[in-house]
């Protein structure tokens, strides 16, 4: 890289003008200019001209009296100080920040690389779609890199204890997180063992369960309790604008959290009042009315709220660096408003913003909507899938409930 060859002060120049193009405040800028300023300094007292993280190191303990250690384990002030130095050696290296509060954690691996290729490489056998596969190798790397940490160096001696051990590591997840692990693990060692590199026991430890999947009951919130969860968004800020913006297109078209952060800037008709797009799920194609009020919050944001930037997608991070949005973030998005409304929920329940798409379904049901179109709007290819909703409409049970004949 080019950035490799300046010296400290050029090196520092191209930082701040990155970080504006990137979208930092000037008042950032500015703060991180003066910081800067006194490392300079520093490197000239010392005849050195360029920039090495070793001398970034050395400038913290000799001038700030701090010794770089794990950004998790830093107080405010630490991190403070040593994030300056970090991003000077990511711009070196890569001509771009790439981690804005910590170093990349690791996840390679020392032993079990070539079983985890060899593992994915099968699955991608079965036509499953790039993002799911990445999901399952992002899964399974954890869950090797445990096995690593607990000193295991082989599949052959991988027992039934170490993988509860893994699990028992994961209690404090989600019980959607939790489930996703467990599938994860039996297809993992189902794998392995049919390849016969590790016990054939690991494979019987998730026996599958044959259970209809229309004996799910989907999480389900009341019209009232969404009404609520919208009035509690401060549509004044510049982020109540935005989160706002995310909880209509979840709660009044049912939008899947990836196909909220895909949506672009081209997808949406003004004109007809549409949202037209490609379900990242199913690769079929919708096209959603919107309300006024969907449409008002739409223009709101994009006018009001969205950072300027060269991005389609609709929905773009208001913090530096400026890029679309993660929808990693809705979850903690969205507990914000259900604890400021003081909404509460059953342990089990699941309360993600995915919940929101099974109580639109479920709230479509109970307004007399018939099936095709509610499977019109969520997207499903089949009415049958939609039929899960019914079990949650008991008054429209009730209405078409038979009699239980008389037993003499």
């Amino acid at each position: 890289m080019e950035q490799r060859k300046l010296t400290v002060e050029e090196l520092v120049d191209g930082l701040i003008g990155h970080l504006e193009v990137t979208g930092y405040k000037e008042s950032t800028r500015e703060r991180y200019r003066a910081y800067y300023k006194v490392f300079i300094k520093y490197c000239k007292r010392k005849g050195v001209d360029h920039f090495s993280l070793d001398l970034g190191k050395q400038f913290l303990r000799e001038h700030h009296k701090h010794e770089w250690a794990d950004f998790k384990k830093l107080t405010l002030a630490q991190n403070y100080l040593q994030r300056h130095i970090w991003m000077l050696y990511e711009f070196q290296q890569y001509g771009e920040i790439r981690q804005k509060k910590r170093e990349p954690k690791d996840m390679s691996l020392d032993y079990f690389e070539d079983v985890l290729s060899d593992y994915i490489a099968y699955e991608s056998e079965k036509g499953l779609k790039d993002t799911t596969l990445k999901g399952k190798e992002f899964s399974a790397r954890k869950v090797f890199k445990y096995f690593e940490s607990i000193g295991i160096k082989n599949t052959k001696d991988i027992r039934p204890e170490h993988v509860y051990g893994f699990l028992s590591s994961k209690s404090y997840y989600s019980v959607t997180t939790k489930e996703a692990f467990q599938y994860l693990l039996r297809s993992l060692l189902g794998y392995m063992s049919r390849e016969e590199i590790c016990s054939k026991d690991l494979a019987q430890m998730f026996p599958v369960i044959s259970i209809h999947t229309k004996n799910s009951y989907p999480s389900y919130f009341t019209p009232e309790c969404i009404t609520k969860l919208l009035q509690s968004v401060d549509t004044e800020t510049v982020y109540g604008k935005r989160d706002y913006l995310i909880l209509l297109l979840a709660t009044t078209l049912g939008m899947r959290c990836i196909d909220i952060c895909s949506l672009t800037l081209d997808d949406i008709d003004w004109k007809r009042k549409t949202l037209g797009f490609v379900q990242s799920k199913t690769g079929e194609y919708v096209s959603l009315s919107i309300s006024d009020e969907l449409l008002m919050a739409l223009a709101d944001y994009i006018k009001n709220a969205r950072p300027a930037c060269n991005y389609r997608e609709v929905l773009i991070s208001n913090r530096a660096p400026v890029k679309p949005f993660d929808h990693r973030n809705f979850y903690e998005l969205l507990q914000k408003y259900f604890k400021l409304t003081g909404i509460t929920f059953k342990e089990e329940q699941k309360h993600g913003l995915h919940s929101m798409r099974s109580s639109l379904a479920s709230n479509m049901l109970r307004s007399e909507i018939p099936i095709p179109v509610i499977s019109n709007v969520l997207g499903h290819r089949y009415t049958d899938t939609t039929g899960i909703y019914i079990k949650i409409d008991l008054e429209g049970l009730r209405k078409v409930a038979l009699e239980v004949p008389r037993y003499e």
